[in-house]
């Protein structure tokens, strides 16, 4: 989401900027935690509160819509697939996905997050703080036994490594470094990750990753229309941040993100305007429940925000079970 908040934006070299994008959604998602948007006990582990920032209710709205969309599609996979599945988080940054559904006791074959190395082990540290707190997890010194180096720890079906999400066969060699199964079905998740990289490395991402696995879904999360107004300012914000959006053309619109993926391997692609889902397809009781918590100067700008960010699910194969997922 683009941030209104008045708070000072720091000018950082650009890994460390991409790193503050992570806390900045973190942020905001403890934030509307804390205000009742949703249940997530887990937040507050990884959370680094930012000072003097403005909690606007488009963007809390905003995040209830990203988060809970996301988790539709998660719960669909899991529904068609059981335990037997596998999930994988690319640029995961302290996403609580895996917490939460095992403490509701979905289970998952195996679960791998990948992320830039100082977040991945920045978390790392936050699970270690926390390890009390995993019950039926592992206790703190069999954590601390199962972290391989400060930016890699595989825990019973959870592990988190630091990646390179450009480098094709630096993620296969992590791929093979613990029990990944490329014939299990595989969902692949991608939360504004994509529109920070090289469109010729994500077309190289998703083409490998389409050739390597049987059958795969990809849930993506990410801005689009980016040359309009709330496009530019989009990338105004990053340009302060000193990020490079180098998957801008990859986002402009939705017929260039159908063509990549559809180029790349990914024969079936779907996809939804936030606006749309946060509108038809999010439990509607649940969202007029969330909408008593703080009123809206102006509908139509929460509107016109959501409009400019975009689900996309994309499957490389023909099973109908894949095909099926998605909004209504």
């Amino acid at each position: 989401m683009v941030s209104r908040d008045n708070a000072e934006t720091p000018k950082l070299d650009e890994t460390c900027g991409l790193e503050w994008t992570n806390e900045i959604a973190t942020d905001w998602k403890a934030a509307a935690v804390k205000r009742g948007y949703w249940a997530d006990p887990f937040i507050y582990w990884f959370q680094q509160p930012k000072q003097n920032v403005l909690r606007f209710p488009e963007m809390l709205r905003g995040y209830y819509a990203r988060v809970k969309g996301i988790r539709i599609v998660v719960d669909q996979f899991l529904d068609k697939f059981g335990p037997a599945c596998q999930i994988i988080n690319f640029g995961a940054g302290f996403d609580t996905m895996y917490w939460n559904l095992s403490t509701e006791g979905r289970r998952i074959d195996l679960y791998l997050e990948i992320d830039l190395p100082n977040v991945v082990r920045k978390k790392i540290n936050c699970i270690l703080r926390h390890s009390s707190h995993l019950y039926g997890f592992a206790s703190h010194e069999q954590l601390k036994m199962l972290i391989d180096r400060n930016d890699v720890m595989h825990a019973l079906n959870y592990h988190i490594m630091a990646g390179d999400l450009c480098n094709t066969d630096d993620l296969m060699e992590k791929f093979r470094s613990i029990p990944i199964d490329f014939s299990k079905p595989t969902l692949f998740l991608s939360e504004c990750v994509l529109v920070y990289v090289d469109v010729d490395r994500t077309k190289n991402l998703l083409h490998m990753l389409s050739n390597k696995f049987a059958k795969a879904c990809f849930l993506d999360y990410e801005p689009s229309n980016l040359n309009s107004i709330f496009g530019r300012k989009f990338l105004e914000n990053m340009a302060q941040m000193n990020v490079s959006v180098s998957g801008a053309p990859f986002c402009e619109s939705v017929d260039s993100m159908r063509q990549i993926y559809v180029e790349n391997g990914w024969s079936n692609f779907k996809s939804w305007k936030v606006s749309g889902v946060y509108f038809n397809s999010l439990p509607r009781q649940d969202r007029e429940r969330m909408e008593t918590l703080d009123l809206l100067d102006d509908p139509e700008m929460l509107k016109q925000m959501l409009d400019h960010y975009l689900f996309s699910v994309a499957t490389n194969c023909n099973d109908q079970n894949f095909i099926s997922i998605g909004f209504e």
